[in-house]
């Protein structure tokens, strides 16, 4: 046989090893057979998969609320002696950080996608326990008329049924996976109020700031303060008189100040807020609509100063927000500005 005809023949040879090891790969995806492999997931399945944990809110150290303590009654159903009080302290994140080493995640204390993935368990009627208590807690702050205790009634079951439909979901009055994430994400919940119980909310939650004076020109009626105070008395927010749409009042979004809320009630940012209507935009900003808000300390820290920029405008878009701007945007490298859709 001459070189090129046994080059051609080993060729073919190897094409049909390839073809038969295909065929036979091929196979054993589709049975999950011998070699154990599982079938691989259509692709609508593996899109529902990233939207799923794309909805879990990230909890962290500072964080309170509803959200955290749903967090600590799951924690408890794992052996982990918390009370349940809303306030994400260094007993919480000791938890967090003993149950990701037991699940061999990474023990940073914050609660992401991958931590809650592993800490909410499939619920049904008939169970009991904490993890029940966490699922009615968080029914009751989705607007279901339930107490909360221990047991999986089929009231609850109820309950859970007519959550899924307000969102979506197969109504089978199971709490799996997609309905936790439901119930814990912020985009999908309803705003905790009316938009003066929600302004009035955030006059009393320690660790937002709200200016008092304009980073350019003086006017007490249109600082971001008196914005979030006008609100909480029933009033629209007023536009400053040197901006583009001058004198103004402007009912603010209900979604833009909830996010603003839950930067620190969920997010456990400290924040530091220098403009909400008023102040100096462009002629077609969403600040004049009452739909975005200007951050410029995060934490203590002034952006683009070592702030936790980044992290904080993932949050602004997982609360909502269409429009992030930051430190690398023109104009934008003292601030972060977060606004809501028109």
């Amino acid at each position: 046989m001459s070189t090129i005809a046994a080059r051609t023949a080993g060729a073919a040879r190897l094409t049909a090893a390839a073809l038969a090891l295909a065929a036979l790969i091929g196979t054993e995806l589709a049975s999950g057979g011998a070699a154990g492999l599982p079938a691989p997931a259509p692709a609508g399945a593996a899109v529902q998969v990233r939207a799923a944990d794309a909805a879990w809110p990230v909890l962290k150290a500072g964080a309170r609320g509803t959200e955290v303590t749903a967090l600590q009654h799951l924690l408890t159903a794992r052996g982990h002696s918390l009370t349940a009080d809303g306030a994400f302290g260094p007993a919480t994140t000791a938890a967090v950080k003993t149950f990701q080493r037991a699940q061999r995640l990474t023990a940073d204390g914050i609660v992401g996608p991958a931590t809650w993935s592993k800490l909410a368990p499939t619920l049904r009627e008939g169970g009991r326990g904490p993890a029940v208590k966490a699922l009615r807690t968080l029914l009751k702050a989705r607007g279901q008329a339930v107490t909360v205790d221990g047991t999986f009634s089929a009231a609850v079951t109820a309950k859970v049924k007519a959550f899924q439909k307000t969102r979506g979901l197969a109504a089978d009055g199971i709490a799996g996976r997609r309905t936790w994430a439901a119930l814990l994400d912020a985009g999908t919940a309803a705003p905790s109020g009316t938009r003066a119980a929600v302004a009035r909310q955030i006059l009393r939650t320690g660790g937002i700031s709200l200016a008092t004076a304009h980073p350019g020109g003086r006017h007490a009626g249109s600082t971001a303060r008196q914005n979030v105070v006008d609100t909480a008395n029933g009033k629209g927010a007023l536009t400053s008189p040197w901006s583009d749409r001058p004198h103004r009042r402007v009912a603010l979004d209900p979604r833009m100040l909830d996010a603003l809320l839950k930067l620190r009630t969920r997010h456990g940012y400290r924040v530091s807020v220098s403009e909400i209507a008023g102040g100096d935009h462009s002629a077609t900003s969403r600040h004049y609509a009452g739909l975005a808000f200007d951050i410029s300390h995060i934490d203590g820290r002034h952006v683009g100063d070592g702030a936790p920029h980044r992290g904080l405008m993932a949050a602004c878009r997982t609360l909502g927000a269409t429009e992030v701007l930051g430190p690398g945007n023109a104009g934008h490298g003292r601030h972060v500005h977060c606004a809501w859709p028109r």
